[in-house]
């Protein structure tokens, strides 16, 4: 708190904080070299946002 009228916050938030890999299903193609394989990844990778708030 700066004053009585004037209050600063500070936030954030972290999203996927450890960062572990969340593996895709695996190709289901049979006859595709790639049959079986995990190619991608569903979701993101870690985040952080930080948020500054003045209320007066």
């Amino acid at each position: 708190m700066l004053t009585e009228r004037v209050k600063l916050q500070f936030r954030t938030e972290i999203f996927n904080l450890f960062n572990h890999a969340q593996f895709d299903l695996p190709n289901p193609a049979v006859g595709n070299p790639n049959a079986g394989i995990i190619t991608s990844i569903v979701g993101t990778p870690r985040q952080m946002q930080f948020a500054l708030r003045l209320s007066f």
